[in-house]
């Protein structure tokens, strides 16, 4: 089923609701539009809600037009850097990989016309699925070095491949943390791994909760976490 919601603030945001879902997504429709997948089923009430409920969330939700890529570009990141390249002789193709001096290639027939809404998503979905190695290189052994530091022993750290949920304590005390993390500068990174390592003491956002996570970044709790609220992602989300 498919209509749209007309909104004060967003516009027309376009409503797909699918048989087998079981939460509500946000995304950018090619046209510019928001769109909203949610469960069959689900009643206007209840998308009326959801949407006040993310509000937030969808102010900081990048617009396609907000993101680009080009041949030549560099994008810095947490200990890696990616670079666009057209030197791909396949039309249509698209291949990443990464060197020893961790620089991720990404590579494109020179005919690519970057622009278009799904060659940028193509090209953030491949991006975002290629930092889960150097994840796993960079961003883990820097997460045991804070724990260590803070006197923390966390049951294990995991990497995870969310993008609003960026990281997640759990029940047994394993810390997961996004592989998009690496999108992030050091600073908001380090916010990050201290606020989930905080969760090992209290598994809920209390002022207790909160009063750790601050001293664990020396005071700069909120200033870090208004920080994230609008960092500009350099891929889609």
């Amino acid at each position: 089923m498919k209509g749209y919601i007309e909104d004060k603030e967003f516009g027309k945001i376009y409503i797909e609701l699918r048989r087998g879902m079981t939460s509500v997504r946000f995304t950018y429709h090619a046209d510019g539009h928001l769109l909203m997948r949610a469960p069959l089923g689900v009643k206007t009430s209840h998308l009326l809600s959801m949407i006040e409920t993310n509000r937030e969330q969808l102010r900081r939700l990048p617009h396609p037009q907000s993101v680009s890529f080009q041949f030549g570009q560099v994008i810095e990141c947490f200990r890696c850097r990616v670079v666009i390249e057209p030197t791909n002789p396949r039309p249509g193709y698209l291949k990443t990989e990464w060197h020893d001096d961790n620089v991720l290639h990404v590579t494109m027939h020179e005919s690519t016309n970057l622009d278009e809404f799904s060659a940028k998503q193509y090209i953030s979905e491949r991006i975002s699925e290629a930092m889960g190695y150097i994840a796993n290189k960079e961003l883990l052994p820097y997460a045991r070095e804070i724990a260590k530091g803070l006197g923390l022993q966390p049951a294990g750290f995991e990497i995870g491949r969310g993008m609003r949920k960026l990281g997640h304590c759990t029940a047994k005390k394993v810390i997961q943390l996004s592989r998009n993390l690496m999108f992030l500068p050091e600073a908001l990174v380090r916010y990050v791994i201290c606020h989930e390592l905080a969760h090992l003491t209290h598994m809920n956002h209390s002022p207790q909760f909160h009063a750790l996570v601050n001293q664990y970044t020396d005071g700069h709790e909120k200033d870090l976490e208004q920080q994230l609220r609008h960092f500009h992602y350099p891929i889609l989300k």
